[in-house]
């Protein structure tokens, strides 16, 4: 386990260092050799001070039960054993993750008696993050020098967005989605009987129905139909022109939900972003454990971290349904409405801060947060 050690002032070891420099200075000056003496005098009070503050370097911290993946917003409990080979005095040992400071309470320990410390962090940011290093921090008795131990005792956790649960509506309205299944024209001839079509090149010889051809004289091919699942892809914005940082977040947790519900109901779903560092994977999503992470992962992005809508590869197999989640004048709805292989089949949900949206696509619902658009679709209203 490695460790490094560093020694710093406190504001009051600060200003007592200071006030000796500016006496020892005026008194030179002024030729007040007391004044020289005092500010002396207590450089040497700050140097035993820099020498008191013992750190039980002997302390060993093991991390154990560490969660990989937390929702944002929660409290996961981190767990430390701690040994020491000697007996050791309290201390203070500071935790850090994602920009916090946690300070514990360390109890005195006895040689090769291990301790163990409970202690909760509060998962306030998004993100892949870093639990630790641990500091041991210990002060003089006056509180002037404070010399801490870095131990890199170390654990990543994965902080994803919120899942808003989406019920599906029991009957009617624009939010009730195709299910898990759907009917598909196919070539198969075994596949299930639908109707009779005129014959056009490249149709399978063994479809022609040769006794409606005898009776009209034009050959007649047999229409086939088949259950196959249901395609999704859900695309999330994340320039941060057309987003702020709060909306953004929203968009995560939108576009995450429905990937989400998606999975649940057995749905194909593959989810794409502009991310250039988290773009996705162009294949259907796994598990939702595989959605978490993507959805953990991805940023706000920059002109030169975002891609472009080609890059998607949306354009290979549009899916059933397309959700695009944008910020409300994102040129992204325009691009994607105005594409033929893509309007009859996209859902636009477009984050604004109050100001009206631009019309962009057949169904389309504004929203000002993730838990707006979590309640319209639960009512089975939005998509207007």
């Amino acid at each position: 386990m490695a460790r490094s050690t560093k020694l710093r002032f406190t504001r009051a070891g600060v200003g007592l260092a200071v006030a000796a420099a500016a006496m020892i200075a005026g008194g030179l000056l002024a030729g007040y050799m007391e004044f020289v003496i005092l500010g002396a005098s207590i450089i040497v009070v700050l140097i035993i001070a820099a020498l008191i503050p013992r750190v039980a370097t002997s302390i060993v911290f093991h991390r154990v039960e560490v969660p990989r993946l937390v929702v944002r917003g929660s409290v996961f409990e981190a767990v430390l054993t701690v040994t020491s080979s000697r007996t050791t005095l309290p201390t203070v040992v500071i935790d850090q993750f994602a920009g916090q400071r946690r300070a514990i309470e360390l109890p005195q320990l006895e040689p090769g008696l291990p301790t163990t410390l409970r202690y909760p962090v509060h998962a306030t940011r998004r993100g892949v993050h870093r639990l630790g290093p641990l500091l041991e921090e210990r002060s003089d008795p006056f509180a002037l020098v404070v010399r801490s131990v870095r131990h890199d005792v170390t654990a990543e956790v994965h902080v994803h967005p919120v899942i808003h649960p989406l019920r599906l509506p029991q009957s009617g309205g624009h939010l009730r989605q195709a299910g898990a299944v759907v009917n598909r024209f196919s070539r198969d001839p075994i596949a299930d009987f639908r109707s009779l079509r005129e014959y056009v090149v490249g149709d399978d010889a063994r479809l022609v129905h040769w006794a409606s051809t005898a009776k009209t004289g034009t050959l007649v091919v047999r229409d086939h139909i088949e259950p196959q699942r249901t395609t999704r892809f859900v695309v999330l914005e994340t320039s941060d022109r057309w987003l702020t940082a709060a909306a953004f977040e929203d968009a995560v947790e939108i576009a995450s939900s429905i990937v989400c519900e998606s999975l649940e109901l057995g749905i194909n779903v593959v989810a794409r972003t502009f991310d250039h560092d988290a773009p996705g994977p162009a294949r259907a999503l796994r598990t939702r454990q595989e959605a978490l992470e993507l959805f953990t992962r991805v940023q706000r992005t920059g002109a030169a971290a975002t891609l472009r809508s080609t890059q998607l590869r949306l354009s290979s197999e549009p899916g059933d349904q397309i959700f695009l989640i944008a910020g409300a004048t994102s040129p992204v709805i325009a691009q994607l409405a105005g594409n033929p292989l893509f309007a009859q089949s996209l859902y636009l949900v477009r984050l604004h801060d109050g100001v009206v949206a631009r019309q962009g696509a057949r169904r389309s619902v504004d929203v000002t947060n993730a838990e707006q658009f979590a309640a319209l679709w639960r009512r089975g209203s939005g998509f207007a």
